[in-house]
Parts: C-alpha cells; sequence; structure tokens
C-alpha cells in the first residue's frame, strides 16, 4: 500500500467507504472465519468457567434424583474467594484519591522532568476521577469478577464525537482471543461481541461513522435466528421487542487491502449474522508507521522532516527558493519516495489477569478453575451426608399382608398412637423396614479435608497475635511480609495490568488532547501537550502498593516506623513521612490539618512549627550531653580506683593530670548546659534542663564526697581544671549556677 494512502486511512472516521463491495464481503468472511477459529481454541476454558459460573449461582431448586426433594446444597466457597479478594482489593488498589504517579527516566539536574510529569499525573488523575466518571466503579467491578473467571480485559478509547476518552471492561463471554497468544503487543486478533438496537444502530449510521445496512432484512435475519422450535407466534414476540438487539463483532486485526502482501492492522466491524463489514478505521497513527531513509529507521514524521530539510538545503534554503521564485512547498517530500518496514498497531486493549495457567496458554485462570472440584466434591458429599440422614430419619420399609388390612397403620403422626387388628406376636414380624445404614466415618473425613485444603487455599494469616510491643521491627516485619507474599503477587499483577492500562490512556492524550483543555484543567496557559507528554521523559504507574493488603497491616507497618522516629531525628533525617504515613494508616480525617500543604501554612503556624523544630533540637543536645555527663562519672570513679592502686607518686602525679582534664571537660558542659537554658523557648524544654542540670549538681555532689581524707588530690585536679570559672551550687537544692 502506498504511504500517501495510510496516511489518509488514519485520519479516516470510517475506511470502509472507500472499499468496494467485494472487498467489503471478503473482509467479513475473513473476520468471521478468524473469529470461529479463535473461539474453538477457548473451548477448555470457558467449559471451565461456565461449570465454575454453574456452581457459584446458588440458585434454589429441587432435585429429582435420586428422589424429588433430594438434598441440593451448593457450597459458597467460589462466592466467598471471589468477595474476599475483589474485597481487598477495591480497599487497597482504589484507596488513594490519585491513582496515578511517574517516575523520571534519566537525569533531570533541571527539574524540568519532573515538572512536567507532575501536569501530567494531575491531568490524568482528574481525567479518570471526573472525565472517566464510571472508571473507578468499573475498576471494582472487574476486581470481583477478574479471580471468578481469570481474565478480564479493559478496552480504552477515545470518542471523537463526545471529545472524551472512555474505558470499559470486557469480561467473558463477550471477548474471544486465541490461546496461542503470548501477549497483547504480539496478538493477531482480539474479538469483541457487542449487541446494538436499531436506535443505536441508526444514531451510528447517522453520524457517518457506520455503512447503511439493509435493516429489513437484518430483522429478517433477527426473526430466523431466533424462531429456532418455539415457532412463528413466539418468534414474533421476540422481534416485537423493543430490548432486542443484534450483535456484532468487533475486531482488532490485520488485512492487506491492497493485497500487496503486507497486512496492516485495523478495527473492523461486522454484522454477526450477515457477515457485512459495517466499519473500519486504522488501528495506527503516522508515529507508528517505520519507514527507511539513508540507511536510518525513522518514524514517517521524522524521516519526511529529514527529508525536507535534505531538500532545502540543495536549493539553499528558503531563501534560495525565494531568489528563485519557487514555492516552498517545493522541499515537501512525496511520502511513496519512501520505503515502508512495517507498521506498529496501537494497543488499547489491556489483560487483566489472575494466575497464569501451566499450559502457558494466554487465558489465565481463575477460582472457578482451581476450585471447582474442591467445590463440587464438597457438595456431593455433603448431599449425601444429608439424604442418609434423611433416610434415616424418616424411616420406611415393607409391610406384611395383614398390615394393609388396618387403613390406619400406613402413616402417623408426631405423638400419635393408632389401634391395630394385629396381634402383638405378628405385628414384629410383619414389618420389614428399609436396611439403611449410618453415614460412612469416610465420608465426614473427605467432606472435612475438602473443606480444609479449600480453606488452606484461601486462607491468610491474622498477624496481629503474632506481634507485640516486645517483637523487635525486623522481626516484625517479616513476619507481616510472609503474611502477605500471597495476596500481594495477586496484587502485583492488577497494578502492572493498571500500569499498562494508564500508558495506553497517555499515548491517547498524546494523540488527542488540545492545549486548551490541559490547560483549563490545570490552571496554566503555559501548559503545553506535545512538551510534557513525552514517553521518554517518564514511566508513569499506579500508587497503591502491593504490599499492603489490609488496613491491620499498614497500620502495624506504620507503628514499626514509628517506633525508629528517634533514630531519624538522630541521624538528621525528616521524619515527617513517617508521621504523615502513620496518620494515614489510621484512617484519620484531620491528616490535612496536622500536614497542610506548604502554601496553605499561616505565618504563625510556621513560626510555631519552626520554634518546635528548635526546642526538639534543644532537647536532643540535651540528651547527647547527659550520655557525656553519666560517662565522665564513670571515668572519674575508674580513675580514682585506679589512683587508689597506685604505689608510686609518678602515678598518683598522672592521675591527677587526667582528673584536672575531666574537671575541664565538666565544666565545659555544665557552662553549655547554662547557655541551653537562657536560649529555651518552651516550658517543657526549660524543664528538661532544670532536670538536667540537677543531675550535673547531683554528680559533682558525688565527687565532692569522695575528695576526703586520701582522696585531696582529685579535688585539686578539680579546682585546677575549674581555674578561671565561677559556680555556685547548693547540694539541698541540687541547683547549679556557671558564671
Amino acid at each position: 500500500m502506498s504511504i500517501k494512502q495510510l496516511q489518509e486511512f488514519v485520519g479516516k472516521v470510517n475506511i470502509a467507504e472507500d472499499l468496494s463491495k467485494e472487498m467489503l464481503l471478503a473482509i467479513g468472511q475473513r473476520v468471521f472465519r478468524q473469529y470461529k477459529e479463535d473461539f474453538d481454541t477457548m473451548t477448555e476454558w470457558s467449559e471451565g468457567v461456565d461449570n465454575g459460573i454453574d456452581l457459584m449461582r446458588q440458585e434454589w431448586h429441587t432435585k429429582s434424583t435420586p428422589w424429588d426433594g433430594a438434598s441440593n446444597y451448593k457450597d459458597p466457597l467460589l462466592t466467598q474467594a471471589s468477595i474476599q479478594f475483589g474485597d481487598k482489593a477495591s480497599l487497597e488498589l482504589l484507596r488513594s484519591k490519585d491513582l496515578i504517579s511517574a517516575e523520571i527516566i534519566g537525569l533531570d539536574p533541571s527539574g524540568e522532568k519532573k515538572a512536567k510529569a507532575d501536569r501530567v499525573t494531575t491531568y490524568e488523575n482528574y481525567q479518570i476521577n471526573h472525565d472517566m466518571g464510571d472508571w473507578r466503579e468499573d475498576q471494582e467491578r472487574l476486581f470481583y469478577h477478574v479471580p471468578n473467571v481469570g481474565t478480564c480485559f479493559k478496552k480504552t478509547v477515545y470518542d471523537p464525537v463526545e471529545d472524551m476518552t472512555e474505558s470499559h471492561v470486557i469480561q467473558y463471554p463477550d471477548f474471544v482471543v486465541n490461546q496461542a497468544t503470548k501477549s497483547m503487543e504480539t496478538c493477531r486478533s482480539f474479538s469483541q461481541n457487542m449487541d446494538f438496537s436499531d436506535n443505536e444502530v441508526n444514531e451510528k449510521v447517522q453520524s457517518k461513522r457506520w455503512l447503511e445496512r439493509d435493516i429489513m432484512r437484518s430483522k429478517d435475519e433477527k426473526r430466523i435466528d431466533k424462531e429456532g422450535d418455539k415457532g412463528s407466534n413466539e418468534a414474533a414476540k421476540v422481534d416485537n421487542a423493543a430490548d432486542n438487539p443484534d450483535m456484532y463483532i468487533e475486531q482488532q486485526c490485520f488485512f492487506d487491502i491492497d493485497e500487496d502482501g503486507y497486512e496492516e492492522p485495523y478495527i473492523i466491524t461486522m454484522h454477526y449474522a450477515s457477515h457485512e463489514v459495517v466499519r473500519i478505521v486504522a488501528r495506527f497513527d503516522e508515529q507508528s508507521i517505520k519507514v527507511l531513509l539513508d540507511d536510518q529507521v525513522m518514524t514517517l514524521p521524522e524521516a519526511l522532516a529529514a527529508r525536507k530539510e535534505q531538500e532545502l538545503q540543495e536549493h539553499g534554503g528558503l531563501e534560495g527558493l525565494s531568489l528563485l521564485g519557487l514555492p516552498d512547498t517545493l522541499a515537501d517530500t512525496n511520502p511513496d519516495e519512501l520505503e515502508l518496514l512495517k507498521i506498529v498497531p496501537f494497543q488499547n486493549i489491556t489483560k487483566y489477569g489472575f494466575i497464569p495457567a501451566p499450559d502457558g496458554t494466554f487465558l489465565d485462570l481463575g477460582y472457578v478453575h482451581l476450585l471447582g472440584a474442591i467445590t463440587q466434591t464438597i457438595n456431593a458429599t455433603t448431599n449425601n451426608l444429608v439424604d442418609r440422614a434423611t433416610l434415616n430419619n424418616l424411616g420406611g420399609g415393607f409391610l406384611a399382608k395383614e398390615f394393609r388390612k388396618d387403613k390406619g397403620i400406613n402413616r402417623l403422626r408426631i405423638g400419635e398412637w393408632k389401634q391395630t387388628e394385629v396381634p402383638a406376636e405378628k405385628f414384629a414380624k410383619g414389618m420389614f423396614p428399609h436396611p439403611n445404614q449410618e453415614p460412612s466415618p469416610t465420608l465426614f473425613q473427605l467432606n472435612e479435608n475438602s473443606k480444609i485444603r479449600a480453606r488452606e487455599f484461601l486462607s491468610t494469616v491474622d498477624v496481629s497475635s503474632q506481634i507485640n510491643a516486645q517483637t523487635a521491627p525486623t522481626t516484625a516485619l517479616a513476619i507481616i511480609q510472609e503474611a502477605m507474599v500471597a495476596t500481594s503477587a495477586l496484587f502485583k499483577r492488577m497494578l502492572k495490568s493498571e500500569s499498562n492500562e494508564f500508558k495506553i490512556l497517555f499515548r491517547i492524550n498524546q494523540r488527542t488532547l488540545d492545549d486548551k483543555k490541559y490547560r483549563r484543567v490545570l490552571d496554566d496557559d503555559q501548559a503545553s501537550v506535545e512538551a510534557d507528554f513525552n514517553s521518554m521523559d517518564m514511566d508513569l504507574s499506579p500508587t497503591a502498593n502491593a504490599e499492603m493488603s489490609t488496613k491491620m497491616q499498614r497500620i502495624q507497618t506504620a507503628q514499626i516506623e514509628l517506633q525508629q522516629f528517634p533514630l531519624v531525628l538522630q541521624a538528621g533525617g525528616n521524619p515527617l513521612p513517617i508521621l504523615e504515613n502513620y496518620f494515614e494508616a489510621i484512617g484519620s480525617t484531620i491528616t490535612n490539618q496536622i500536614f497542610p500543604a506548604e502554601g496553605e501554612m499561616s505565618d504563625a503556624d510556621k513560626a510555631q512549627l519552626e520554634q518546635m523544630n528548635q526546642a526538639q533540637q534543644q532537647q536532643q543536645q540535651i540528651q547527647q550531653q547527659q550520655l557525656q555527663l553519666q560517662q565522665m562519672q564513670v571515668d572519674i570513679l575508674a580513675r580514682e580506683q585506679d589512683r587508689m592502686d597506685q604505689d608510686s607518686a609518678a602515678k598518683r602525679s598522672k592521675t591527677a593530670a587526667e582528673t584536672k582534664k575531666l574537671g575541664a571537660q565538666l565544666v565545659e558542659t555544665l557552662m553549655n548546659a547554662s547557655k541551653l537554658g537562657e536560649e529555651a523557648e518552651t516550658e517543657s524544654l526549660a524543664n528538661a534542663i532544670t532536670k538536667y542540670t540537677a543531675s550535673v549538681g547531683m554528680a559533682m555532689d558525688n565527687m565532692l564526697a569522695m575528695t576526703t581524707g586520701q582522696n585531696q588530690e582529685i579535688m585539686q585536679g578539680m579546682n585546677q581544671g575549674m581555674a578561671g570559672m565561677e559556680f555556685d551550687y547548693d547540694p539541698a537544692t541540687q541547683a547549679l549556677n556557671v558564671r
């Protein structure tokens, strides 16, 4: 196909308008054939889903085997499993107001990339929460459906009529895909079943998005499809219903329209019964078209721009063209002069999978596949036990011929006694009850073992009983992480799919979002879609944390982090995120008041916060000096003991010199304490300093008590160390003043 025609197809609302009836017929037959082939590959997976859904329905109806009204118990195991996962996923993965975050790619010394990422995530979070108002509801519904069947899909599309991006859940049985597919990126065909009423079809035709079909013929086909064994009267009733839709197939596939041997990616919509194609749109844009220019692979826009620059240089640039009186368009390159290499299809389908299939097939497995057999075993054993108990309770059997003469013996009510003419000696011999047996203990054990295995498969560990105040932080974290392994793995798969969906939304915004709307949402007149939406600068991902599966686990982790608060302070780190995380984990409703945004904080609040920070720093200094004082006391006592053990005068002189040095250090510590007391700005800090100086005074008092008799040398050393210092210490009040 010519590259110029590909360019025309990119902007076409419906390519089918330009194709012949013969070509449309061939395309329709090809789409239907591909649909059937893909459908057949899903047979085994689909049967597992259908059987599992039947087990989950919990529909009450009587059984006729082994007798009318026999037990028909259906265990709610599968329903409980899906509800359990859906509740956790909805609460955790949709917990945050902002669902999209961005990671900067490469270096960002100027902060420009971060500024772009902030604008992009702000807009897309607004888009999901407001423009795509039902996104959260659809996502929550998906979280409950995926664990059941194993696989769901999301389709993200831009509606040019409404000027809005939409996202829809595609769940079984509305999708058909080949099981040999390895990924959505390499998927050759993906079909979605869609039902449209006559009104909806007319709207699409009137808006020129669909080709017009023979509506009357469509109704005849519909009638034939509905008749079956019901007869014409029933068919007429169905046909007259206002909500009787037609089935259409929308298939993402490849087709060689120009028959040049290369298949281009398209989205084709076809009427299922007639195989008539009503719409074809390109599944690519100009950026998706890869061409070869001077042995270099480029996108089509890049190649055209490079080739134009070459042409301009050959003509002396724009000035040369002007001097020659030639138009600027002379430098424009004919796209068909370039060599087409490939077309990269635009992907708008996101797969959400639960547990990958062991055989490597494309569709993931759900609880209906994994627990269906166990559920059937539980149902069968439970019904068997109930039926056996029913037989034993109701009794029954055979009566001798004599008993049939007495009409009143056949059935008794509770507490009723009936007379019979049968002699007593013949009574016992004339009754033959059914040879019923008590339920087998093996059956009881099988039923219980099946329930235990199912609970083990679905169980989550309650870590609250394993963690207490004495548990080491590292041990507590290990316990929490071990309990979250299974759930976290499932959550990670969900978040990976969400990340892929957010990337699709990013690419759609690249192609369709205009600066006017972008700037209005951001309230920024300088914002640019072209500049900001650059996939080379950022990578989008969900904000949710897959490691957190329950609120209790978040709280426990936050409490462990809170225990490390003093260590963060001592290391000079920022402890505020620890507090913010804790308040968020407990679900505080005043977090915004406690931690207001920088621009929302008043000057008085800022001054108070700064004062508190200074007080905290001073408190840390006090604590450090207290530790120094304690160590000095120990050193002085050790020196004193060492002096007492020395015999020589030289050794005593050395000890006295060391003690003098310690005395000078102690005085310096006292001076620092006095200075902190003068600078204290809070009552609590002043009290702390007073307590500290009191402890220093007690130490001085103890040292003075040591300086008696043979210890006078210590006192002399302390006096020499404190030379030039004036201080008053009152042992009675334990007050110390240093000047």
